[in-house]
């Protein structure tokens, strides 16, 4: 028998004894429902009084012949408690001038079921506006504190936490996942608001103890959690589905990507997740049977969530499909088994749905793309009418040439069994005189290359438009898809939006919320364009390297000033979400590595230099010895070669010598990093 499990029955058997040591005849840490609507009414600890979703100070308690008289105050206010004798766990207790029958809550955890169906099956939709918000009100009676340290050793933890945390919450408009936390004050108690765009779901979580809530706007809910004589409890005028979801879990079944793989074909994934989406329903349903006075909110709240779940493992499993095109009975089994299915408000669980509407968004834009005419002559012929570029007879016939040429050529690259493979056909495709020459075109104008991503993602969106109204889509979905779609483009290029885009956002998104979420984001990438670099001599002209092809001599030439110190270089790009992500830590990484008198050397691949330096500006990727390049695509390309990169970001070192080290130079983990570099000082040394 280990250790931890023999404290483990010894923590068992100490709590046992103190749960029957505790209370004897008295009322002292009992909970008390209302007999005819089933709610927790009352609880009557030594500590105070819970009523009315607050903790009341006792002033006077008298006893006789096992009735108890209590005085109670909370503020200003007086309460008179009358509690009756005990009749087989049943009292009258009367508390101002209304009397109940009462039941004592002595049969575990959670308040038992209530002794009648609500047949409602609506929740709170306020129609996702800003400024609601939902506020939980607890107390924690913790355990003693010798159980408590013998609890944390049991489990592997240190100390004793003193605050409540909400998790597994989400913004279903911008993907953010907020952190709410609250501390648990010297009396144990603690008060939560936290902002929610409608009725949504999370956890609230504690030292040993976690709750689901199930939050409708501008509710206030009291959760009592009583660790020692094991009551999990909510009080409130909505408080029975919080009760009644965490009495009555429902296991539903997660994939991870790597059991999804082995489960074969998509067709394989889809036949898999209906039989569990079943099986769980059934589970659903026998609950419901066995406790039939479950409410039908709560048979519709994890019947969304069932279905939600099983959703996003769909959408993930579309990934695995030969270049994430699903055949035509999987994407429809999603959209009518599942997506049509969702109740509203969507954000009941807004966290898998944030997740489920991510890769639904991408499953659609792929249907959309399938029907658009992307064609050379198309994007040509705008930009032409709108002025951008001049074309000749000559060019005309390379463009035709071109798309005459351009399905054969991608049909190749999305069968291209990896990364190199794509690398030799887009070379060949690009030997070429019609490619070379449209390439030509293109290089014309400076403002081509944007206009023609604008032009094109137009067409996307007013696609997007016309299949969501084909499926029947409601208008909150649309307003929801397109500002998830649209904030996303402004997340990838770091940059506001033209203004033929957001007068599309405008015109489409009727919605207040998901209008603002656009313009927020929006708002702050022109500020961000707006301000000025700490330090321009951070940005490097090309010149240096103008006209040079090959790669190697390319990267020398960069690093040349640099010889004789340790440079880290970065290779990434403003349309990377990892390499974003790692960058929004570059000062922590300047800050952990300022003893080893490092270059850091960052080149971006395939980027606009507004994007480039706005995100150098976003996050602070500026200090002493750092140096950004931006260089041309085919010149950046052949340095990619040259170097060995098959990802992004990549991360090499190079030494004082300037020798390229064949080591791993990731800064994601920053003391492995440190260590490194300590070694490379040390054999340079001897």
């Amino acid at each position: 028998m280990n250790k931890k499990t023999i404290i483990t029955i010894f923590l068992s058997a100490m709590m046992l004894f103190l749960l029957s040591a505790c209370n004897g005849n008295d009322i002292t840490d009992t909970y008390w429902r209302n007999d005819k609507t089933g709610e927790w009414l009352i609880g009557l600890t030594d500590d105070g009084v819970i009523y009315d979703s607050k903790v009341w100070g006792i002033s006077k308690m008298d006893e006789r012949d096992g009735t108890y008289t209590i005085q109670a105050n909370y503020g200003m206010n007086s309460l008179d408690i009358n509690i009756g004798s005990e009749q087989n766990g049943k009292r009258t207790i009367t508390i101002g001038d209304k009397q109940y029958d009462c039941s004592l809550i002595d049969n575990g955890w959670y308040l038992p079921d209530y002794p009648e169906k609500d047949t409602c099956t609506t929740f709170a939709n306020n129609n996702y506006r800003e400024g609601d918000s939902v506020t939980i009100i607890g107390w924690v009676r913790p355990l003693p504190a010798v159980i408590n340290w013998l609890k944390n050793k049991a489990e592997g933890k240190e100390g004793n936490s003193n605050e409540v945390s909400v998790e597994m919450m989400a913004n279903i408009l911008t993907d953010e996942v907020p952190s709410f936390t609250a501390p648990i004050d010297s009396y144990n108690h603690f008060e939560l608001r936290i902002p929610i765009e409608n009725t949504t779901s999370f956890y609230l979580d504690g030292a040993h103890w976690s709750a689901r809530v199930v939050a409708e706007p501008n509710e206030t809910y009291f959760l009592m959690i009583d660790l020692l004589n094991r009551k999990k409890l909510f009080m409130g005028k909505n408080a029975r589905l919080q009760n009644e979801v965490n009495a009555h879990d429902i296991s539903i079944h997660s994939y991870g990507g790597e059991r999804l793989e082995k489960m074969g074909t998509v067709m394989d994934i889809l036949d898999s997740v209906r039989m569990q989406t079943k099986e769980t329903m059934q589970q659903l349903d026998e609950v419901c049977r066995q406790h039939s006075t479950l409410s039908e909110r709560y048979r519709v709240f994890y019947r969304n969530k069932i279905l939600t779940n099983y959703a996003r493992i769909l959408t993930q499993g579309m990934y695995l499909a030969p270049n994430y095109k699903v055949p035509e009975e999987y994407s429809k089994a999603v959209e009518e088994e599942y997506w049509k299915e969702f109740a509203e408000p969507y954000t009941m669980d807004a966290y898998t749905f944030s997740q489920f509407f991510k890769d639904y968004a991408f499953l659609l834009n792929n249907t959309a793309q399938d029907k658009i005419d992307f064609s050379m002559k198309w994007i040509m012929d705008q930009a032409e009418r709108d002025g951008i570029v001049n074309l000749s007879a000559k060019d005309r016939e390379a463009i035709r040439q071109y798309d005459e040429a351009y399905p054969t050529y991608w049909e190749k690259r999305q069968n291209a069994p990896d990364s190199v493979q794509e690398k030799l056909i887009d070379d060949e495709f690009g030997k070429n005189d019609f490619v070379k020459a449209v390439v030509a075109i293109q290089n014309r104008s400076p403002k081509y290359e944007d206009y023609s991503l604008q032009k094109f993602r137009k067409r996307e969106l007013e696609q997007m438009v016309k299949e969501m109204n084909e499926h029947e889509w409601s208008v909150t979905a649309q307003d929801i898809m397109l500002c998830r779609l649209i904030r996303q483009d402004i997340d990838w290029s770091r940059k506001p939006l033209s203004k033929e885009i957001l007068a599309f956002a405008d015109e489409h998104i009727h919605m207040p919320i998901a209008l603002h979420a656009v313009h927020t984001i929006n708002d702050k990438y022109e500020q961000i364009g707006k301000s000025k670099l700490s330090n321009e001599d951070h940005i490097k002209s090309n010149d240096a390297v103008k006209n040079m092809s090959d790669g190697e001599k390319i990267f020398r030439k960069i690093i040349e000033p640099y010889k004789g110190k340790i440079i880290l270089v970065d290779i990434w790009g403003t349309w990377c979400v990892p390499c974003k992500k790692r960058l929004s830590h570059s000062q922590e990484e300047y800050e952990r590595l300022k003893d080893f008198d490092i270059v850091y050397l960052y080149l971006c691949n395939h980027s606009s230099d507004e994007s480039w330096k706005n995100v150098i500006k976003e996050y602070k990727v500026e200090g002493k010895n750092v140096v950004h390049y931006n260089l041309p695509d085919e010149q950046q390309s052949a340095v990619e070669n040259y170097i060995g990169v098959n990802g992004y970001p990549t991360y090499k070192l190079i030494d004082r010598d300037g020798t390229l080290l064949d080591v791993n130079a990731d800064p994601i983990d920053l003391d492995a990093l440190a260590d490194l570099l300590e070694r490379i000082k040390t054999v340079e040394k001897k």
